[in-house]
């Protein structure tokens, strides 16, 4: 097949959805950068898909940017904007309003490489039909600009795995980046926390883990570039804003998802647990009868005060 072929997917791929992809962009403040966004979309060489733009409360040029693209796009685009919330909650926004049969999340910062569509629409059409139902979608490599990839590739060319064994058991590091079920998506949100702008994204893939595999696939989708002020700027600070999205997360981590963790990584998760805790102001009886292995907490409160402590003398002294 041509790559640069503009294939369009049939009526009986997409069923009830009207697109085959929605490329959902939670996007803040990122009107220099959006523009490379929409160039590496006018790329695809699969042509049957929406863009989907949702504006977390930018007080940038945005809106008229996505306006103009709305007059000009060969595809469609669409534009919702909502007060800043975060990034999560975008993404929640996004996927209430996809048409898309499955869908594609790129940042606001990042390009879909060149042919990314065309491999993911493969790959998704080797899953035999009769088994899709068990797969979450397509997942292949995030590289940056220069091409080097970030992370580890996968141990096979192409395998069938979710993302707590790909992860844990074979080792793979690294954001990766590929095509999600919509219909499953809506399922699966992200929670909401009052006065908090942000969740960790591996929360929604590991909850997946548990009910789906993915296609995992050595191939590049996206390429990126770390922004100042994006999410991976200040951890600590974005840490402390959000200590009850947090809590939830680590919480996750020790009742359900540590199938492949040793002790050690147990008993640091129960630590992160306490201290986002003692952060959300969440005493610690209560966090026993959150845990279900109350032993490991309790070895584990010491390391977490202590952390907790070690946190609250860095904010008094503004660091």
């Amino acid at each position: 097949m041509n790559m640069t072929d503009k294939l369009t997917a049939s009526e009986s791929e997409t069923g009830q959805h009207r697109y085959f992809f929605t490329i959902l962009t939670p996007t803040y403040n990122r009107a220099h950068t959006l523009p490379r966004t929409y160039e590496s979309l006018k790329k695809q060489g699969f042509q049957d898909f929406e863009w989907l733009i949702v504006d977390d409360g930018s007080t940038d040029n945005t809106k008229n940017l996505v306006q103009q693209w709305q007059k000009d796009s060969d595809f469609p685009v669409r534009y919702y904007w909502q007060e800043n919330q975060g990034k999560h909650i975008a993404h929640n926004t996004g996927v209430y309003y996809a048409s898309g049969k499955l869908t594609v999340v790129l940042d606001s910062d990042d390009l879909l490489a060149d042919e990314a569509l065309v491999h993911l629409k493969q790959h998704w059409d080797t899953i035999p039909r009769e088994k899709r139902h068990q797969f979450a979608g397509v997942e292949g490599l995030a590289a940056y600009f220069n091409g080097q990839i970030e992370g580890t590739r996968f141990p096979k060319n192409v395998m069938d795995s979710d993302y707590i064994e790909i992860r844990s058991k074979h080792g793979v590091t690294g954001d990766k980046k590929g095509a999600v079920v919509t219909d499953i998506l809506k399922e699966f949100v992200f929670p909401q926390f009052p006065g908090e702008k942000h969740v960790r994204p591996s929360l929604l893939w590991k909850q997946l883990a548990h009910h789906y595999q993915f296609r995992y696939i050595n191939e590049i989708i996206q390429l990126k570039e770390l922004q100042p002020g994006g999410l991976s700027s200040n951890r600590f600070r974005l840490r402390t804003k959000n200590p009850q999205g947090f809590r939830f997360y680590y919480r996750e981590e020790i009742n359900k998802h540590g199938k492949y963790d040793g002790i050690g990584k147990k008993l640091n998760n129960c630590a992160q647990y306490v201290r986002y805790s003692l952060h959300s102001r969440i005493g610690y009886r209560q966090q026993q009868r959150e845990i279900d292995t109350p032993w490991l907490w309790l070895l584990s409160i010491p390391k977490g005060t202590l952390i907790w402590l070690r946190d609250r003398i860095k904010l008094r002294h503004g660091q």
